[in-house]
């Protein structure tokens, strides 16, 4: 971590404040009949900060659906991923 970033406004200040990087508190979300997951604010050792993102989303029972819904939501990061034009 530089040495001129100590703890920011938005740190956790506890044991995820480690391995040279600050995390901020996880904020857990549901989508109703989609899944649920975690994003988690971080500043990194190379001074870079970024969201780490969880997520469980239920599959189908079946291989096919599986495959199909896994396919959909790879298909759909690249969009959430590119930053917004203004």
């Amino acid at each position: 971590m530089p040495a001129n970033r100590g703890h920011t406004q938005w740190c956790a200040r506890d044991h995820r404040c480690g391995l040279k990087e600050h995390r901020a508190e996880p904020i857990a979300f549901v989508v109703p009949r989609a899944g649920n997951g975690q994003l988690t604010r971080v500043f990194a050792a190379d001074g870079r900060e970024y969201a780490e993102i969880r997520l469980q989303v239920p599959l189908p029972s079946s291989e096919p659906g599986a495959r199909a819904l896994l396919l959909a939501l790879l298909g759909r990061l690249p969009a959430l991923l590119r930053p917004e034009r203004q």
